[in-house]
């Protein structure tokens, strides 16, 4: 039989670690990636190529409050549409390559796309880039 002054002791402590933020509960409001469109692009020197990042939780509206990470490339303050649920960014023709060197080209392969919001980090989707 379990002592009700225990029993007692030990749902308060639960409660005072809950509070204190000792376990971890989920963010509902963390952005999700659905889906983006196109999910494959052709990037010519100095192209503007447009895609389109649908899900929810962005932070909507402008001036933007979300990042679009492009790989490594981090785009800041992007806006959203006014319901959260879209994004259109512009596929950086060039890219950062550390350190105080120029920016060198968008090179072929995958890259991860994640939007960070206050809210936290969505899950990555991966767009092909071809040249």
């Amino acid at each position: 039989m379990i002592d009700p002054r225990r029993a007692a002791s030990l749902l308060s402590l639960a409660f005072l670690a809950g509070g204190c933020g000792l376990f971890h509960h989920a963010n509902a409001a963390s952005p999700t990636i659905d889906s983006l469109r196109p999910d494959s692009v052709f990037v010519a020197p100095g192209a503007v190529v447009e895609i389109v990042v649908q899900g929810h939780g962005f932070a909507p509206g402008t001036p933007g409050r979300n990042t679009v990470r492009f790989g490594t490339a981090r785009l800041a303050n992007i806006p959203a549409s006014d319901d959260g649920r879209v994004i259109r960014v512009v596929v950086p023709d060039r890219v950062p390559s550390g350190g105080e060197a120029a920016p060198l080209p968008l090179e072929t392969g995958r890259y991860d796309i994640r939007v960070e919001t206050p809210a936290g980090t969505s899950n990555a989707v991966v767009v092909r880039v071809f040249r």
